[in-house]
């Protein structure tokens, strides 16, 4: 099936050019050309995806410099090197100056279509990245998309950050409402003040009160001296009240007379403390819903939802997923010793179709599993979780280190066939003898790891 790619052939030999052409009509549009002047001229007038380039036209050094010129017209175009006579030499100079491939000319149809499409790919994965890589380095702070979703959100974080009111951050867990908490401080009027995160649900019953408004000197067995509550540690600043549904009711009394009265009692004090606070609240929770079950106070209710957001989960912003691997690829990618990693399509097609049940603290924490586990400066498929390619879901973030272990091996195994497969046009018999393996092993370890072998037709 005739694909819309068109193909660029350079060779002085015209009677190879015409059966060469000829091999690939099925498959492409293609442009013969036998001179440098005449590709020169197509590559100016026409769209061209990928360029077959035969550097015997003259000596090494001559076909080496018609490449570099070449490459200068069209510094982005995938360029495949053929030659009747290969050398380590000439390769490598190759592929210094640009070329993607460099190899004989007896090619099958199959492996010439595997570089071309590989090639394709990842020029256009290529300029993907290099304009998320430009947009990145516009966005400011750490709210990363580009979706009407995000931008919302955006709007929402700067049209409040600059007042005192209350915000209630709500969504699903993952989705970076403790973000959001960030950003409002970062832009406010407070922003050089002490930001507090406080999460509720990790609070020990019976010292709740202690720990958010502090407590006296001999107040309680262990008091052994007056200790600040996180509201006087943020005082002029910001604290985030983080799983707020999970307070208990006597504590959710105690913290509406902080929003109301402006002051906290601490345990076994005898004064209030005036304190000057922004509070920002957050939950996965519904709050509405639990008012009405008398499982949390409605005037609280009130007085936290002042200014809603609400953040959408991340199966519901899939345009942002690209912009998001690439942010958390430049974080993480240097300190796990990976720098300039990037996605292959594939790996890039599962994510897209995934839907993320622990939302963007799920993708974040892929990308840092991937980095370890892929051993070339591409992520594949292989290297995602089974759930992301098999379309399984789990919540679990705790990972047994034998199936780690496990999935590092598979990853890498199936890593090193596909490339064999991808470098012969996918013939079995050749693989297997790059590999070092029988032939029914490599048969065995594809059918065992999901790889589909395809038929491929000569030339």
């Amino acid at each position: 099936m005739k694909t819309s790619r068109a193909l660029l052939i350079l060779d002085s030999d015209r009677e190879f050019l015409k059966n060469f052409e000829a091999s690939l009509r099925e498959f492409y549009t293609s442009f013969a050309a036998t001179t440098e002047e005449e590709a020169q001229k197509i590559l100016e007038s026409e769209h061209i995806d990928a360029m077959f380039f035969n550097k015997d036209s003259g000596d090494a050094e001559s076909g080496i410099d018609a490449l570099k010129r070449l490459k200068a017209l069209a510094p982005e175009l995938p360029v495949i090197v053929l030659t009747d006579n290969p050398t380590v030499e000439t390769a490598v100079e190759a592929i210094k100056v640009g070329a993607y491939h460099y190899g004989a000319k007896s090619l099958h149809v199959g492996e010439l279509r595997a570089f071309v499409e590989k090639a394709v790919q990842e020029a256009m994965l290529k300029r993907d990245y290099e304009r998320i890589r430009d947009e990145l380095s516009r966005l400011s702070g750490k709210i990363v998309g580009r979706s009407a979703e995000i931008k919302r959100i955006l709007e929402q974080i700067r049209r409040v950050a600059m007042t005192d009111v209350t915000v209630l951050v709500m969504g699903e867990s993952g989705t970076g409402k403790e973000l959001v908490a960030q950003e409002i401080h970062t832009l406010s009027k407070r922003a050089q003040k002490p930001f507090v995160a406080v999460n509720c649900a990790s609070l020990v019953r019976g010292l709740v009160e202690s720990e958010l408004f502090g407590h006296q000197r001999g107040s309680f067995t262990g008091a052994m001296q007056n200790k600040l509550g996180k509201f006087e540690l943020a005082e002029d600043g910001t604290i985030f009240l983080d799983e707020i549904a999970d307070l208990d009711l006597q504590s959710q009394v105690k913290l509406l007379r902080v929003l109301q009265e402006k002051v906290v009692d601490r345990v076994g004090g005898s004064m209030p403390i005036p304190i000057d606070v922004r509070v920002i609240a957050a939950t996965n929770r519904n709050l509405s819903e639990m008012t009405t079950k008398g499982e949390f106070r409605e005037d609280l209710y009130y007085r936290l939802n002042i200014f809603p957001i609400t953040l959408p989960p991340l199966r519901q912003h899939k345009d942002d997923i690209p912009l998001l691997v690439q942010y958390y690829l430049e974080r993480y990618g240097p300190e796990l010793g990976k720098p300039n990693l990037s996605v292959s399509q594939s790996g890039m097609e599962f994510m897209m179709q995934y839907d993320w049940p622990g939302n963007v603290r799920e993708l974040q924490n892929t990308i840092q599993r991937a980095i370890l586990f892929c051993s070339s400066q591409k992520i594949e498929a292989s290297d995602l979780p089974k759930e992301i390619t098999e379309g399984k879901v789990t919540t679990a973030e705790n990972i047994p280190l034998p199936l780690i272990e496990k999935q590092a091996k598979e990853s890498a195994a199936r890593l090193a066939i596909l490339n064999a497969l991808e470098q012969t046009g996918w013939n079995v018999k050749k693989s297997a003898q790059i590999l070092s393996i029988p032939e029914k092993t490599l048969y065995d370890k594809c059918s065992n790891l999901g790889i589909k072998l395809k038929k491929v037709n000569k030339i």
